[in-house]
C-alpha cells in the first residue's frame, strides 16, 4: 500500500512539474496605501455656517500582476480594493459590509474588489510592432504636469506602437469610455438603439533626438446622444457648455504637442500646448453649448545641484468669456477633456497631490473644475540633507482667466464641471497663493512614511460670487473668502 501512495505521488509531483512548465511566470507588484488627512479646504469664513473642517483616514490597496508566457506575450491584471473611509458601513471596509441594494449592484459595498486594469500586452510575430488590447490605462502625451490633462486615466481601448526608425515611433489606438448599451450602468436600465457609445481615436508620433523629444498628438471622439446614462454628452463631465441640456450628441477634437529639452548641460526644460473643442450634434437653441479652448505650460529644472532639484513653472489656460453674444450664453471656452485627469498637478494642495489617495479638496482639484486660470510657482524637489529623508517645498500664485460677468450670465450649476464652483473656478477677480513642504521618509526600500503639509491663502471676490446664481452665493457674500489648510500623514508600501 505503501508503495502505491508513493508511486501516486510521483505522478501527482510529475504532473506539476509539467504544468509548472506550461505555466506562465507570474510577477506581482503593488501599492498599499492609507492616508490621515485634516483639512479645511471650503475657502469660506466661518459665519453662519459650519466650518468645513474634516478628518478621515483612507484606504486603497492595489494589487497587479503579470502573466508572462515569454518575452513577446503576457496577460496583465490589476486590482483595487477602496477608496474607503476607515468606519464606512457598518464598522468596516470590508466588501459586503455595506452593500447596496442600488439597481445594478453600482455601490455593493467599499470594500469589493474593482478591475483597474485587465489587458493583455503582444508583439506581432517577427516585428516589434505592439499591441495593448483591454482595459488600461491611456494616457495622451504630457511633458509637464504629471500626467494629460485632457485624458489620462483607465478605459477600455486597443492601441498599437510601431518603431518608424530608430529615433520615431507611430502610436495609434482606439477605445470606448462610455456605453448605455449595457445591463451594468448607475440607472439599473439598459438603453437601446443609436446614440449609445461613445467612441474615440487618437494618434500620437514620437520623435526622440540626443538631448531633444517632441510628441506631436491628436484624437477624435463622437459620443452618442444616450451614451453617459441615458443623458448624453452634457453628463459626460468636461464636455458641457454653461447651457447646454441631456440628450445631445457630440464630436470632440483635440490635438497638442510635448516637448523636453536635456541638451544643455544641468538644464531640463518642459512643454506643452493642448487643444480641444467640443461641439454638440443637436444644439437646442442658436448657440452651440459646446466648448473650445487651450492649455500650455513651460517649465525648467535645474540638475546640477546634488542636494536638490530647483524648477520654476508657468501655466496657462483659456477661461470664460463674459459677453452673452460670445460667452455665457453660447458656448464654454474653457478645453474640454474626457473623464478626470487623474494626475495633473502642479504644487500639491490646490490642484492636487499625486502622493496622497485623494489629494483633491472637494471643491477644487481635478483640472476639469479649475481650467481656466493661471499659475506661475518655484519648486524645491528632492532635497536630501539626511539619508533616507526627503523634502519638496512649492510656492505658487494663482490667478483666474474667467470673466467675472460668466458667474450671473449663466444657468450654472455648482455641481457639475460646465458650471462654476466656488473654491475651484477662478474668475478674474479671485486669487490665491499657495506654500507646501512634504517630507518622505524611507524606512525600507519598499515603504514610505510622508507628511505633506500645505497652506493656502486665498482671495475670492465675494461681491462677484455674491452676485452669481451659485446656491451659496449668501453665504459668500456675507462672509467672503477663507484660507485653507491641509496636513496629511501616509504609510505606502510599494512592492
Amino acid at each position: 500500500m505503501k508503495k502505491i501512495y508513493a508511486i501516486a505521488l510521483l505522478g501527482l509531483m510529475v504532473l506539476g512539474v509539467a504544468a509548472t512548465a506550461s505555466a506562465a511566470e507570474i510577477k506581482a507588484s503593488g501599492k498599499w496605501q492609507i492616508d490621515a488627512t485634516l483639512q479645511n479646504a471650503d475657502f469660506l469664513k466661518k459665519g453662519g455656517i459650519s466650518e468645513d473642517k474634516q478628518f478621515n483616514i483612507e484606504q486603497r490597496v492595489r494589487t497587479a500582476f503579470q502573466f508572462i508566457a515569454n518575452e513577446n506575450l503576457k496577460g496583465v491584471l490589476d486590482l483595487q480594493i477602496g477608496t474607503a473611509n476607515w468606519g464606512n458601513g457598518a464598522f468596516g471596509i470590508g466588501a459586503g459590509r455595506a452593500a447596496s441594494t442600488a439597481a445594478g449592484g453600482a455601490a455593493a459595498g467599499n470594500g469589493n474588489v474593482m478591475l483597474r486594469k485587465g489587458y493583455v500586452d503582444f508583439k506581432w510575430p517577427g516585428t516589434k510592432v505592439n499591441f495593448l488590447v483591454g482595459f488600461q490605462t491611456v494616457s495622451l502625451p504630457a511633458a509637464f504636469g504629471g500626467g494629460s490633462a485632457i485624458l489620462d486615466d483607465q478605459i477600455a481601448a486597443a492601441v498599437v506602437s510601431a518603431p518608424l526608425t530608430d529615433s520615431v515611433k507611430l502610436l495609434a489606438g482606439y477605445a470606448r469610455p462610455y456605453d448605455a448599451n449595457s445591463s451594468y450602468n448607475t440607472t439599473g436600465s439598459t438603453l437601446s438603439g443609436d446614440g449609445t457609445s461613445a467612441d474615440v481615436v487618437f494618434a500620437a508620433v514620437p520623435v526622440s533626438l540626443k538631448g531633444f523629444s517632441i510628441t506631436p498628438f491628436a484624437a477624435y471622439a463622437n459620443v452618442g446622444e444616450k451614451s453617459v446614462n441615458g443623458n448624453g454628452a452634457a453628463a459626460a463631465a468636461g464636455f458641457a457648455g454653461p447651457n447646454s441640456t441631456a440628450g445631445q450628441g457630440l464630436r470632440g477634437y483635440w490635438g497638442g504637442v510635448a516637448a523636453t529639452v536635456t541638451a544643455l548641460d544641468n538644464f531640463k526644460f518642459m512643454a506643452d500646448f493642448n487643444y480641444g473643442k467640443a461641439t454638440y450634434n443637436v444644439p437646442t437653441n442658436t448657440s452651440n453649448n459646446g466648448r473650445s479652448g487651450w492649455l500650455a505650460d513651460i517649465a525648467v529644472d535645474y540638475t546640477g545641484l546634488k542636494m536638490m532639484t530647483p524648477s520654476a513653472f508657468f501655466v496657462y489656460s483659456s477661461g470664460e468669456k463674459g459677453n452673452s453674444t460670445d460667452g455665457g450664453q453660447d458656448g464654454s471656452n474653457r478645453m474640454p477633456h474626457l473623464g478626470k485627469a487623474q494626475s495633473w498637478a502642479v504644487g500639491s494642495f490646490f490642484f492636487g497631490n499625486r502622493s496622497f489617495i485623494n489629494g483633491f479638496p472637494q471643491n477644487a482639484g481635478y483640472v476639469q473644475n479649475v481650467m481656466g486660470f493661471w499659475t506661475a510657482g518655484v519648486s524645491l524637489k528632492d532635497i536630501k540633507l539626511v539619508d533616507k529623508l526627503t523634502h519638496t517645498a512649492h510656492l505658487l500664485y494663482v490667478k483666474g482667466t474667467n470673466d467675472k460677468r460668466f458667474l450671473s450670465e449663466t444657468n450654472l450649476t455648482t455641481s457639475s464641471s460646465n458650471g462654476a464652483v466656488y473654491g475651484g473656478f477662478l474668475t478674474d477677480k479671485d486669487s490665491l497663493w499657495e506654500v507646501d513642504f512634504n517630507t518622505k521618509y524611507m524606512m525600507y526600500d519598499e515603504l514610505a512614511i510622508n507628511l505633506d503639509l500645505g497652506y493656502i491663502n486665498a482671495d475670492f471676490d465675494k461681491d462677484v460670487w455674491g452676485a452669481s446664481k451659485a446656491s451659496n452665493a449668501a453665504d459668500i457674500k456675507n462672509f467672503g473668502s477663507n484660507n485653507a489648510y491641509r496636513a496629511g500623514l501616509n504609510v505606502t508600501y510599494a512592492f
